[in-house]
């Protein structure tokens, strides 16, 4: 079921007001939006003056992160990310924040990220929203770097636990889970480091309707998500090296299979060689007729065999 509308506000003095019109109050408006068509953006757009590009991405899902200025306003768009359980893809969706000096709207697909938590928590916090809509987008950001570190952890016990079956007893450990974490990380990379340029820009240069104070704020979260970003690496680099050391033991595995196999094949080609020879037709064979050859073949088909296995297993082969 759509829910659009999800909620909205008018905060003065850091204190929340009903409605979304902000004018004469000297406070801010803050509505939030979930999955909406770009027909049900439209009222919007005319009441906040909305860039009619900023709209169109705004409606699109799995947009890229980035940061860009118009005229009147800045949109902001965020990839969120939930990790759901070991060997299931990652719940992937995105937020875009449209902020001025007087309105903050923020446009959410899927379930990954509900702002109503972060709403609450900052509306018990009057001095923060005091702040204005810039609060707003620092507080979203820093909850959803968060976030990444969370998943972050939960990729890294899924790494962990695949080092553990493949170097921790020496047998091949299972290479499908390993490439499906693989993949997950390729996807957390793709959600994560784009976010890096917007975050770079927030806290290093001048934008509209940022003050300068929370420059210092956007940079700390910045750190965060190098730090997110260095361990995405770090993980891809051991899941390299935990599948080509799985390769690598299959490989042997195979091997020492093909030797046993091999030794099992010579060991039998003794007596069926012999066996072989006895079983043509020729006349002029005359151990046939003595009185223990059959013992004597038997006897030296039993000492070529065991002697074959003892070689073989001093070399390791069986």
């Amino acid at each position: 079921m759509r829910a659009v509308l999800v909620d909205e506000a008018v905060y003065v003095d850091g204190r929340r007001r009903e409605g979304h019109d902000p004018s004469g109050t000297g406070g801010f408006s803050w509505v939030g939006i979930h999955d909406p068509t770009l027909k049900e953006l439209e009222d919007y757009r005319h009441h906040f003056h909305f860039n009619d590009l900023a709209l169109e991405d705004a409606v699109s899902f799995q947009q890229r992160p980035k940061l860009d200025q118009f005229d009147g306003h800045n949109f902001l768009v965020v990839r969120t990310v939930a990790f759901v359980g070991p060997g299931r893809p990652l719940s992937l969706g995105d937020v875009s924040v449209f902020f001025s000096a007087d309105a903050v709207v923020t446009v959410r697909h899927g379930e990954v990220m509900p702002l109503a938590t972060i709403r609450g928590d900052l509306e018990a916090r009057p001095d923060r929203m005091r702040e204005g809509p810039v609060a707003v987008v620092h507080e979203l950001v820093d909850r959803l770097v968060d976030q990444y570190v969370a998943v972050a952890e939960s990729l890294a016990d899924d790494v962990r636990c695949l080092e553990d079956q493949v170097f921790g007893d020496g047998t091949p450990g299972p290479t499908t889970a390993s490439y499906q974490v693989k993949r997950e990380l390729i996807e957390f990379r793709r959600a994560v480091m784009p976010l890096l340029e917007p975050l770079t820009v927030l806290a290093q240069r001048p934008v509209p309707f940022v003050d300068e104070g929370f420059r210092f704020r956007f940079s700390d979260v910045r750190d965060h998500l190098l730090k997110v970003i260095d361990d995405v690496d770090s993980m891809e680099r051991i899941i390299d090296a935990t599948l080509q050391a799985n390769l690598a033991l299959i490989s042997v595995r195979q091997n020492e299979d093909m030797r046993k196999i091999s030794a099992w094949v010579g060991i039998g080609a003794v007596p069926t060689m012999i066996a072989g020879i006895y079983g043509m037709n020729f006349e002029n064979m005359p151990e046939l007729r003595a009185g223990v050859g059959y013992f004597v073949v038997l006897g030296f088909m039993g000492s070529v065999c065991g002697l074959l296995f003892l070689v073989f297993r001093r070399n390791d082969w069986l």
